[in-house]
């Protein structure tokens, strides 16, 4: 940080003193929810004890807004919630204070200043994010230490910019730079207090929003203006939306079986079924729901179809959400379709990180790490029933999110399951 706000403010017109600016007072009236500092006093505790473990001298955390991400490891470590970067990084040490490399100047850094929990934030020097990363090991005295990189997302995983990562073993070549892609996970995979409070929230922000579209939905409207509306009741209610997913279809000719991820210009019509996927997060966490509206009655076959197929599956999941039921049982909850004639979407039940995480359990298999072979309390995880006709042709979805407690589970979304919901 090399300009001060006091010694530059009469030249803030030249850019090498805008660009490294600090100690303005911009923004110091900015209010931005946060968890406590204890909280993240935690999560570093946490994560250290990690990285002793491992042998670790330092964590890069990583992590951006996208889906697969929504801030990961610096959200968690750090607070950052911002949409502008492939990737952000945030330098946690064994020893010393973490220091965010945030890739805005001026006047956004300073905001950035306000919003997280650290106090050492820095320049990404133009788009050098690797040698801003590199600059801090060195101040550490770990140019030679042995430095661990967390998964930026879960799907791949992927870790940090190419560019970065290049440029990070250019400048520090003798350091030792180790992906760790399921280290994140295993500091996230069981929720504390403020977590849950925080994933409650979101999950009060998806019911929020599932209700809009459910009041709103009427012939004539487009599925993105469904999609706007649920939007606006999550970031009315101080939240961000990660999942906005809404399809419609005829129920008497359906071409659906799953919320369509990018919710078109279809026009609404009298006798349609609409299939929802709705996460709201709060603070970076968030909670899933889906339920199908209908504009109209429903149809007896739509009814029957929620009635015999997808309840039960969905119920036979959720009333084995207890500490010790090994994944194998959710598993065989989830090949309930078969028994009644019908078949699924592979993917029966997830857990939730900060979003959509391992474990995960498929109709014919189950994805989880040793330690999470059994569902245990902190847990917080996604029932998801995704019904497909024995043809292929049509299917619904019936989702809740649920934290697993020492004596059961707490449904995080709570919306009635047993009926569909008719618009308006």
């Amino acid at each position: 940080m090399a300009n001060d706000w006091n010694d530059v403010r009469y030249e803030l017109d030249r850019s090498e003193n805008f660009s490294d600016i600090f100690n303005s007072p911009w923004y110091s009236d900015a209010a931005y929810d946060s968890f406590s500092e204890a909280e993240f006093a935690r999560r570093h505790a946490l994560a250290r004890e990690l990285m002793a473990r491992d042998g670790f001298d330092a964590l890069i955390l990583t992590g951006s807004q996208n889906i697969y991400s929504l801030g990961s490891g610096v959200t968690w470590g750090c607070g950052l919630i911002d949409d502008r970067g492939m990737c952000q990084y945030l330098v946690l040490p064994l020893e010393g204070q973490p220091t965010l490399i945030y890739p805005h100047p001026g006047c956004h850094i300073e905001a950035v200043r306000r919003m997280v929990s650290i106090s050492d934030v820095r320049g990404g020097q133009g788009g050098h994010y690797g040698k801003a990363i590199a600059d801090r090991l060195t101040e550490l005295g770990l140019s030679a230490g042995r430095v661990g990189v967390t998964a930026s997302d879960n799907n791949g995983p992927e870790f940090m910019g190419a560019a970065a990562y290049l440029e990070l073993r250019t400048c520090i070549p003798e350091a030792e730079v180790v992906f760790a892609p399921g280290l994140f996970h295993e500091m996230t995979v069981r929720k504390r207090g403020e977590e849950i409070e925080a994933m409650r929230r979101g999950g009060h922000l998806a019911v929020a929003a599932q209700d809009v579209i459910a009041k709103v939905a009427r012939p004539g409207m487009h599925e993105y203006e469904l999609e706007a509306a649920g939007t606006q009741a999550v970031l009315a209610g101080g939240g961000r939306v990660h999942l906005m997913m809404i399809g419609s279809t005829s129920m008497a000719d359906p071409r659906l079986m799953y919320p369509n991820p990018n919710p078109s210009a279809r026009v609404l019509q009298e006798g349609d079924v609409i299939l929802t996927e709705i996460a709201a997060a709060y603070l970076g966490y968030s909670a899933k729901l889906g339920h199908p509206v209908t504009i109209g009655e429903p149809t007896a076959e739509t009814q029957k179809f929620h009635k015999d197929v997808t309840l039960p599956a969905f119920n036979a999941i959720e009333a084995i959400l207890v500490p010790g039921t090994p994944l194998t049982d959710v598993q065989r909850a989830g090949q309930t379709f078969r028994e009644v004639g019908a078949q699924s979407r592979p993917m029966v039940f997830h857990g939730i990180d900060m979003i959509t995480a391992g474990p995960k359990v498929m109709v014919h298999g189950v994805a989880a790490k040793d330690y999470e072979q059994e569902l245990m309390p902190g847990m917080v995880v996604n029932v998801e029933a995704t019904p497909i006709s024995a043809d292929g042709s049509f299917g619904s979805f019936l989702s809740r999110s649920y934290v697993i407690t020492e004596e059961g589970a707490d449904n995080l979304t709570p919306y009635p399951t047993g009926e569909i919901t008719v618009a308006g």
